[in-house]
């Protein structure tokens, strides 16, 4: 890496750390507790690139890509992880309201969620839950839909009350959200800033910092309100070229988009 350019990501890195070591501070994580994760996660990536090229992650190229040592390596190999394999609830539960929603099977001709009924293995829900995953049950997806006030019961069957899934009660679904949007920003800037494409990734932020403090909660409620019709047009237009809400639709799926948004609010002295 150029020595200008190795200064320049230097220079993010630690722009990037700074919100980083806020949330650790915040959460009483220490730069004990910080070091260890972050070795191990080194190590998780640095052998999936490895494997990408098709070669054997082994110590020795371990320690050479990450600059840790193979005394250091064989231990943390040899500690279990505390990170599960696979899609989070909160990323599981976001798919089936979105699916839900957006859906040709799921929506009405005017393209409102349809109230789907619940009862048993071959139901309207069931069938839903299966389009996005077949390893958990339909009724555990239910319960804790219900359990955050996404869906309403009814004599039909059940009903969708939220177009996004919001984790209620449990930090750890929020953190999780968290981490996977920024994992997603990231990688997107640096398509931009690295990789020529005929159409740049959307990366936009608008900023005011002398807003009437009298009117924040009317700001709030509106972007609030316009975020997430704009985020139900997107999924509407999305679910066209989706094989999962369309499986009739012919060409190769597995390709992604993900477009995230999010508004900050900070009254006048930090409230």
């Amino acid at each position: 890496m150029p020595r200008d350019l190795r200064s320049s990501a230097l220079f993010a890195l630690r722009l990037l750390l700074r919100p980083i070591a806020k949330f650790c501070l915040k959460r009483a994580l220490t730069i004990q507790d910080f070091l260890e994760v972050g070795k191990s996660v080194f190590l998780d990536v640095a052998s999936d690139e490895i494997k990408d090229a098709g070669g054997n992650p082994n110590t020795s190229r371990l320690s050479v890509i990450t600059g840790i040592r193979r005394k250091e390596i064989n231990r943390l190999l040899a500690k279990p992880s505390v990170v599960e394999e696979g899609d989070s609830a909160a990323s599981l539960l976001t798919k089936v309201i979105g699916l839900w929603a957006t859906g040709p099977a799921f929506t009405t001709a005017s393209g409102k969620p349809r109230v789907l009924d619940c009862d048993g293995q071959q139901s309207q829900f069931a069938d839903l839950v299966e389009q996005i995953s077949t390893d958990v049950r339909p009724g555990t997806v239910l319960a804790e839909l219900e359990r955050i006030g996404a869906v309403e019961r009814s004599s039909r069957g059940v009903k969708l009350l939220a177009l996004a899934y919001k984790p209620v009660g449990d930090p750890s679904e929020g953190l999780e959200l968290l981490a996977a949007d920024a994992a997603d920003l990231i990688e997107a800037v640096q398509e931009n800033i690295f990789e020529i494409h005929e159409t740049a990734n959307l990366h936009a932020t608008t900023d005011f910092d002398n807003i009437v403090e009298e009117k924040m909660p009317q700001i709030r409620k509106w972007l609030l309100k316009e975020g997430m019709q704009f985020h139900h047009k997107l999924r509407k237009y999305l679910s066209r070229f989706d094989k999962d809400s369309n499986p009739r639709l012919k060409g190769k799926g597995g390709s992604q988009v993900v477009v995230g948004s999010f508004s900050r609010t900070k009254d006048n002295g930090g409230r």
